[in-house]
Formats: structure tokens, C-alpha cells, sequence
């Protein structure tokens, strides 16, 4: 590609960068919702840098590591979708996660991500393959709800309460019972601070449910984006799971966003995660499509 210039940064501009992901609104990035989360995530913290390819001074596409994820988010200008830039970002890409690698003196399975039915899927499955990464034996599948319709209200176990997730006086809260719901520490108090201020985010679309003692127990956060909404994430304490209270979230969300005039909820599962997917079929899910994951396997020193 002809003067395209590169450069990095570890200070993003998020509308810059989200203004790149809205010009693909005719086929969306698939974290084209929720990417404030993901924007805000541990990569700062971690070593990361964003890529940023410009042209006579447009940003035409970005890239970033996401160790929460094990993954690469990018965005392209649809002008160059196909194009010798997408080999450069994914060789990029590529060497950011031998860089974690190294850091963090781990070995892991580093991946892409991108909607199988894409109308340039087939180049992009070309040009993974032509930097060695191969079709991971598991995928995202993508549930929507229609929310045009008639839902009908959450029901929760007497002396529990689904209210509003109080910004940064209960970021803690939600950082300790978010790394509870996931056994996982990848949640840090830093990312959701760095959440709390982006300019995508919505505080009334962060909900938490407490139990008769008014602790919290489990939580769902929403985005929006173009007419459509997406829970990510959404958890519950293990304590607590399997009383309801995740589909009592899920509903929750679902009437406030119908209230926002918000037409279409959307959520996002690995195909291997059977109880998440039944919880969303419950609530009245059903599957949309599917994204598919290539992968190469990272270790120190490489």
C-alpha cells in the first residue's frame, strides 16, 4: 500500500478509534458493540501499544493485542478490506503477541476473530494462513433478541433486587465480583476505571443484583451501538448461580434497552460454553451466526 504511514500509541484517541469501527456499520466489526470494554482492557497496563495505519492523514485501520482475550482487535476502512494492509496487521499483530510472550514469560494461543460470513472471508482466512495461524476448533456464536416484541418481566427470589451498578464508588465491587463470577483476576480496578471514563459509556446501562443483605451477587454490563445493544459481560457470584439470576439480569437489560429505543440485544458465547448458552436460550436468544477463531501458538523467545 502507497503512503500509508504507521505509528503507535499506548494514548488513544477512543473516538478516532471508534469513529474507524462505525464506517464498517455495512459489515460491523464483530465487538463493534461493546468495544469500549474491550479499548479500556488490561493492554495498557500490560506492555501493549495500539497500531495505527494512516493515509494522507485518515486513520484506514488499527490494531491492538488484548491479553485479557488472548486477541487481536482491528479495524479497517472498507477502502482497504482485502488489501496487503490486513497481511500487515496480522504479521503485526503476530509480533505484539510474541512480545506478551516475553513479558510475560508465558506461552499461550494467540488469535483473530472475524464473522464467518464476511464478505471478504475468504482473503482474510488467506492471509492468517499465510502467517501460520489455523482454524481454532471452537467459535463465538452470536445470539440476538428481538426487542421489538413483547418480553416478559424478570422474576427474582424474594429479597433480591436488580438496581444500578453505582460508577466509580462501587468499581472495586464490581472489579472483586466480576474476578469471582470468572475465577479469573484479568479484571483489574485500573480497566474499569479506564471504562468508567470512556466516552461510549452509558452508567445506566450497568446493573448488579443484591441479595437480602444488599451485597451484590451477580451483574450485567450493556453497550450500544447503531440501533442494536450487547451484554458483555454478564456474571453472577458462584454462590449464587443457577437461582435465576443471570436471566433476571439478562431481562433486566433487555426492558431498559427497550426503554433507550433500542430494537435488537445481542450476545456473544464460545460454543463450548454450554451453560451460558442455555441461560441465553432461556431468556429467549436465538442464534444469529457464527465468528470464527484462527490461532498460533505463542512462547517465550519467538
Amino acid at each position: 500500500m502507497k503512503h500509508i504511514r504507521f505509528s503507535t500509541t499506548t494514548n488513544p484517541d477512543y473516538e478516532r478509534l471508534q469513529n474507524l469501527v462505525d464506517q464498517g456499520s455495512d459489515d460491523p466489526h464483530i465487538h463493534a458493540i461493546d468495544m469500549p470494554y474491550r479499548l479500556t482492557s488490561t493492554w495498557q497496563e500490560q506492555g501493549g501499544e495500539i497500531g495505527l495505519w494512516e493515509k494522507d492523514g485518515e486513520l484506514v485501520a488499527w490494531a491492538v493485542f488484548q491479553p485479557p482475550w488472548f486477541n487481536v482487535d482491528y479495524a479497517m476502512h472498507p477502502s482497504v478490506h482485502g488489501s496487503l494492509l490486513e497481511m500487515e496487521i496480522f504479521s503485526w499483530g503476530k509480533e505484539q503477541m510474541s512480545k506478551y510472550a516475553n513479558h510475560t514469560g508465558s506461552q499461550f494461543y494467540g488469535s483473530f476473530e472475524f464473522a464467518s460470513d464476511a464478505p471478504h472471508a475468504q482473503t482474510i482466512k488467506k492471509h492468517l494462513e499465510a502467517q501460520g495461524f489455523q482454524l481454532f476448533d471452537w467459535s463465538i456464536i452470536q445470539f440476538t433478541l428481538d426487542l421489538k416484541q413483547s418480553l416478559p418481566l424478570p422474576q427474582l427470589m424474594s429479597g433480591f433486587e436488580v438496581r444500578p451498578l453505582r460508577g466509580i464508588s462501587e468499581a472495586q465491587v464490581y472489579v472483586d465480583l466480576h474476578c469471582a463470577a470468572f475465577d479469573s483476576d484479568k479484571m483489574t480496578l485500573s480497566w474499569r476505571e479506564r471504562t468508567l471514563t470512556h466516552p461510549g459509556y452509558k452508567p445506566e446501562l450497568d446493573l448488579v443484583v443484591v441479595n437480602p443483605n444488599n451485597e451484590p451477587v451477580g451483574f450485567c454490563i450493556c453497550w450500544t451501538w447503531q440501533g442494536a445493544g450487547h451484554i458483555e459481560p454478564l456474571g453472577v457470584h458462584p454462590n449464587y448461580q443457577g437461582q435465576g439470576l443471570g436471566k433476571a439480569l439478562e431481562l433486566t437489560a433487555a426492558h431498559i434497552l427497550q426503554d433507550h429505543g433500542i430494537q435488537t440485544l445481542r450476545v456473544d458465547h464460545a460454543s463450548f460454553n454450554g451453560a451460558a448458552i442455555a441461560l441465553s436460550q432461556k431468556t429467549g436468544f436465538k442464534q444469529f451466526k457464527n465468528a470464527l477463531r484462527y490461532y498460533v501458538a505463542v512462547s517465550p523467545g519467538h
